[in-house]
């Protein structure tokens, strides 16, 4: 069983991320830099393709084209590993011989200082407590992925037309394939949140993505389900539940045309008359 880790990243020169991030086992690096070429570490087992592609998903995609591990677990520029972080993922899908995919523990750190513990009880998941793990911390059987030829969506992360989202699209596809999806307790590593290249704060172009990825995600039951995240958001970030539910519902009408935060501002021109 051969463990391979997808990394998305952006701006890198050479194959030299892997050794920063501790990843002792096979690897693709597929790096958005505004250019084309194909790169390979000192042992043949690091390879990076960069591109002049834009959008996380895109990044992902041409990761997964590439991979030949068993088991693929994704990864972002920000994660280090610890030392027992990679085997324990070949363990834990011993362990859990029926799993497909398997989200794993992570700590979060910022100055160099943990702050948050993400733990998790080995468990069976089922889709409504699964959709607060990211990719990040995800590991999949490559052929149960290629059986039900998931891929992660365009729209949605970080340099898409719409903002985060791309991870519960994924998961929620993963679920409708009848893929089977645990959490374990084992810790993958450190996530340093110094910064991000996505988060803006809370504004009104976040909670309208929101919306457009609940429309995405759940299309018969998004005015249901954008209770659920209009609640959580609110108190996470202080706004008024009827601010949020506004720029969400805003969201879900514009997701049915595909138009971004602010197209559907635009004033549309007059007839001559």
């Amino acid at each position: 069983m051969e463990l391979e880790v997808l990394v998305a990243t952006v701006g890198q020169i050479d194959c030299s991320l892997a050794e920063k991030m501790n990843i002792t086992v096979p690897a693709v690096i597929a790096n958005q830099c505004g250019k084309w070429s194909y790169d390979e570490g000192a042992a043949g087992n690091i390879r990076m393709l960069s591109t002049d592609t834009k959008g996380v998903g895109i990044n992902r995609n041409l990761a997964l084209q590439m991979a030949q591990g068993d088991i693929l677990l994704f990864a972002d520029d920000d994660v280090t590993y610890y030392e027992d972080g990679l085997q324990g993922v070949i363990d834990a899908f011993r362990e859990l011989p029926d799993a497909d995919i398997i989200f794993f523990a992570m700590d979060y750190t910022r100055n160099g200082e943990i702050f948050d513990r993400r733990r998790h009880k080995t468990k069976r998941l089922h889709i409504y407590n699964s959709l607060r793990y990211g990719a990040a911390r995800m590991a999949i059987r490559r052929r149960a992925l290629e059986s039900k030829s998931l891929s992660f969506t365009t729209l949605f992360g970080g340099g898409c037309q719409y903002g985060s989202g791309e991870d519960t699209v994924f998961i929620v596809g993963a679920f409708r394939a009848g893929l089977r999806v645990y959490s374990h307790s084992h810790i993958l590593g450190s996530c340093a949140k110094d910064c991000s290249s996505w988060f803006c704060g809370y504004s009104e172009k976040f909670f309208y993505d929101r919306g457009a990825m609940i429309a995405c995600a759940f299309p018969k039951t998004k005015h249901l389900m954008k209770w659920y995240f209009a609640a959580k958001l609110s108190k996470k970030s202080k706004t008024p539940l009827k601010t949020v539910l506004h720029q969400m519902n805003r969201g879900i009408r514009g997701f049915s045309n595909l138009a971004p935060y602010g197209a559907e501002q635009t004033p549309k021109e007059e007839s001559p008359q």
